[in-house]
């Protein structure tokens, strides 16, 4: 069989080496494993996630186990409204702005199938998260990315790039605006403000990615754009993978209820529906309130790591390194002087260490000095190791 004859080129528009590499290497024990966005596993709430799960098998058998609506287990899309109201002060959701997706890539990928078309613009900061650029590419979309300075988005700059491109093909302005992966900053409230009075001007639609505006380790949590959205020009997307467990590959879109129904029929043909039973032991933690019960294990767990290092790397690297001091998250985003993270890769990986060469996040003008580290996944031994390691291929 000539199998190559079958493919279209979707493959290869979508093909992400660096994503390839940490899924491998997540299994290879002797690899510190500084590149993937995975949380610790001992902030799991295992038990009583163990708890709910025969709870709902006791008391929901019959439906937990059945299919169910493409767009979400009511259940779950009730709690979901009540837990954006009283943790991130998004009011006035309705559950018909709810479409639940098998995490929130899949609700990106089902966006981007039912709105972009070839040579539609999608706006970007620049870096962004490179899983979402392989999205909108699959789908021949013109990516134009403005940069993040002092952690701010470049508004001015994102509303000079969208002046100059034909109104009929400005589609998506897709932001992080809270803990930005992968630098870690978060957008100030006049930023916030500022993009979306561009947005308004130019009629502008905002998808905010938004998995880890509760993971803060200042003391504070960011209003996500939603919250401040008055027009519902705001796609909202968030997940549990980030703060209760990513095995359980549960996400969420909230848009107007005509939008939700257009993605959902887009869903339907990828899925029929997302995990029946995941969703029933998510709505039994979100009213247990397991998530915030939890959340200070997370952020004492997660700020002790990321000191070990932020304190490592200015160590070792010196005045060799460049960075930011991440408040929320799960990523140091570093500039190392004289050095290409994307040739010393393979040296890196003979050192046993593995990190995300930045320039595979950028859109345009990419920084090859530059790698995003996460501190979340492995121990802090593990990661005071894994910096010197990295001191070792670099210089």
């Amino acid at each position: 069989m000539d199998f190559p004859k079958l493919l279209t080129d979707v493959p290869k528009k979508v093909e992400n080496k660096d994503l390839d590499n940490i899924l491998a290497y997540t299994v290879r024990q002797e690899v510190i494993n500084l590149a993937g966005g995975l949380p610790d596993p001992s902030v799991f709430p295992h038990e009583q996630l163990r708890d709910i799960a025969e709870r709902v098998l006791k008391e929901n058998f019959d439906k937990a186990l059945q299919y169910s609506p493409a767009t979400g287990v009511p259940e779950f899309k009730k709690e979901i409204v009540s837990y954006l109201s009283r943790g991130l002060g998004i009011t006035g959701i309705t559950e018909d702005q709810i479409l639940v997706s098998s995490g929130s890539q899949e609700a990106l990928f089902a966006l981007a199938m039912t709105t972009v078309s070839p040579g539609d613009y999608v706006f970007t900061e620049n870096p962004t998260y490179y899983v979402a650029v392989s999205v909108f590419r699959a789908f021949d979309s013109v990516l134009s990315g403005a940069p993040i300075v002092k952690g701010q988005l470049n508004v001015d700059l994102l509303e000079g790039k969208v002046k100059e491109t034909p109104p009929e093909r400005r589609k998506l302005v897709y932001v992080m605006p809270n803990a930005q992966n992968p630098t870690g900053a978060s957008m100030s409230e006049e930023t916030k403000k500022h993009l979306l009075e561009v947005a308004e001007r130019y009629d502008l639609t905002i998808v905010e990615d938004d998995p880890y505006s509760l993971i803060n380790y200042e003391g504070k949590t960011p209003r996500p754009l939603k919250a401040m959205d008055k027009e519902n020009r705001v796609i909202y997307m968030s997940t549990m993978s980030k703060v209760l467990a990513p095995g359980l590959r549960l996400g969420w879109m909230v848009a107007d209820p005509y939008l939700v129904k257009a993605v959902t029929n887009v869903k339907q043909v990828i899925d029929l529906n997302t995990n029946t039973l995941s969703q029933y032991v998510a709505a039994y933690a979100l009213k247990s309130r397991v998530i915030e019960n939890n959340l200070e294990n997370v952020r004492r767990v997660y700020t002790s790591k990321r000191n070990a290092m932020v304190d490592e790397l200015s160590e070792v690297f010196k005045d060799k390194v460049e960075f930011v001091k991440p408040e929320s998250g799960m990523f140091v985003f570093a500039l190392f002087k004289g050095v290409n993270t994307r040739t010393a890769l393979e040296k890196a990986i003979a050192n046993s260490v593995l990190y995300l060469p930045g320039d595979s996040l950028y859109v345009s003008d990419p920084q090859y000095n530059s790698a995003r580290l996460n501190f979340t996944y492995p121990s802090e031994d593990k990661i005071r190791e894994g910096v010197r390691r990295l001191k070792k291929t670099f210089y």
